[in-house]
């Protein structure tokens, strides 16, 4: 008998608010993985993801799904996110998994968390946060799936303030976006239109300035009064995503990747990572540094280059 999966998942508010970086499919299968923890667990068991339901989850062609797989659930145990308990007073410093075992011939792969994750995943009485799996399984942003977390953190109070500092270390940006304008865009207002998109709430923000400098802002969270998601609406923001993967398909296109390898590298990064990769590779083109464009241009997605690295501020001389 298949066990019940649960429509909701629980995180304790300290693990919500962890510092962590995790591309759009390791979400996904990391969510998949909380699904499977039933309230009365009392220690955390190897739960077995079907290759295919793999696939199908986060759009993997059949040919590709073992190696796509493999490169989530390694990158799983390799990426430390930062929990700070504000009860305990400390920091533990942990990976997601402790282990995925890959079944081979038989199509399936045994996934296990790590056991330091037990008393922010488990038996948890107060201080969690209750999160519906089908609105985060829809966001397509990255940082909207992790500001969807920390305001439904907050949603009984109907707001929640967060200082730039703290929103870039949530979505594990810290050190990016050094331009308000390049955060607002590409992480606050995209977060903002898919959650009021595609979720049963309604979000907004005002900014704080000190002086003329925006130092933080103040969110507002409601639930819609009747919430249905319109086909009219749904149907806007896939079309805008369809555009936006088209346009960097004929960029790459242009840099000589063949049809199949350009889809294949939009599936596989983030809008965000190869609109700034192509947007540094252009300058460096435009000067004449670029020997072998599309060379580079790997490189550059592998390597999540910024565009701002390669602007040249010294003041013109005339």
């Amino acid at each position: 008998m298949s066990q019940q999966i649960e429509k909701f998942i629980v995180k304790s508010n300290d693990l919500v608010e962890a510092r962590y970086r995790l591309s759009l499919q390791e979400i996904h299968v990391v969510f998949w993985l909380l699904q499977q923890i039933r309230p009365d667990d009392e220690d955390f068991k190897p739960h077995k993801l079907l290759i295919s339901e793999f696939a199908s989850m986060v759009g993997v062609k059949s040919w590709n799904q073992y190696k796509e797989l493999k490169k989530v659930t390694k990158h799983l145990m390799q990426r430390i996110m930062e929990i700070y308990s504000h009860e305990e007073n400390k920091t533990v410093q942990v990976a997601w998994l402790s282990s995925a075992e890959y079944h081979h011939g038989k199509g399936y792969v045994l996934l296990e968390f790590s056991p330091q994750l037990k008393p922010y995943l488990l038996q948890l009485q107060n201080q969690f946060t209750k999160i519906e799996i089908s609105d985060v399984m829809e966001l397509k942003s990255i940082y909207a799936v992790r500001i969807f977390e920390l305001l439904l953190q907050y949603e009984s109070i109907g707001k929640r303030t967060t200082s730039l500092k703290d929103l870039k270390n949530y979505c594990g940006i810290e050190g990016e976006h050094r331009l308000y304008g390049d955060l607002k865009r590409t992480v606050i207002n995209q977060a903002k239109t898919e959650i009021n998109a595609k979720t049963e709430y309604e979000i907004d923000y005002k900014e704080e300035k000190e002086g003329r400098k925006i130092i933080a802002l103040e969110w507002t969270i409601k639930k819609k009064t009747h919430f249905e998601k319109s086909q009219e609406e749904k149907a806007r923001i896939i079309q805008k995503e369809l555009r936006s993967g088209n346009v960097i398909i004929q960029e790459l296109l242009e840099y000589g990747f063949t049809p199949p390898h350009s889809r294949r590298i939009v599936k596989s990064n983030d809008h965000e990572t190869l609109v700034n990769a192509i947007k540094s590779v252009d300058l460096q083109v435009e000067r004449g540094k670029a020997r072998n464009p599309k060379a580079m241009l790997i490189k550059a997605i592998q390597e999540k280059w910024h565009p701002e690295k390669f602007v040249d501020r010294k003041p013109k001389v005339s």
